[in-house]
């Protein structure tokens, strides 16, 4: 699988991960690519079901926890089912641990605007490095 990863950079320290992460979640919807979501803890996943379903009035986000078949899947560990599929597939990373890019088509990656973010991020961008892919950076204002 050709693994493409994305960095993106907010850079006002007001900035929400997980609502930016809502926002990447539509984006994936509209664009077709089913979208798994990795999480390190039980609470961050909770919290993030519940913000998909208040975080824009006027839209729904279709989203299961580990569930492979809905369009957007939340989980603590990658379901066997989205290593066979034949769907393209994509992974948002909320851990602090780099994904196995080799196992998606996409990796997106969101880092805060603090120090220790950016830190954790900067360790994540070294392990895809060595994993032989150049991630690419958005800088989002």
């Amino acid at each position: 699988m050709t693994s493409a990863v994305s960095f993106y950079l907010l850079n006002d320290a007001q900035a929400n991960r997980e609502a930016f992460a809502c926002r990447l979640c539509q984006r994936a919807l509209q664009e077709g690519l089913p979208l798994f979501v990795w999480f390190e803890s039980q609470d961050a996943m909770e919290r993030f079901d519940q913000l998909l379903w208040t975080f824009q009035a006027s839209s729904f986000v279709p989203h299961e926890i580990d569930d492979p078949k809905a369009p957007i899947c939340l989980g603590l560990s990658v379901p066997e089912a989205i290593f066979k599929s034949e769907q393209k597939v994509g992974c948002l990373n909320l851990t602090n641990q780099a994904a196995d890019a080799t196992q998606f088509d996409r990796v997106l990656e969101i880092i805060e605007a603090n120090d220790a973010a950016k830190a954790a991020g900067r360790e994540r961008f070294k392990g895809y490095k060595q994993q032989g892919i150049t991630p690419t950076t958005h800088q989002i204002k």
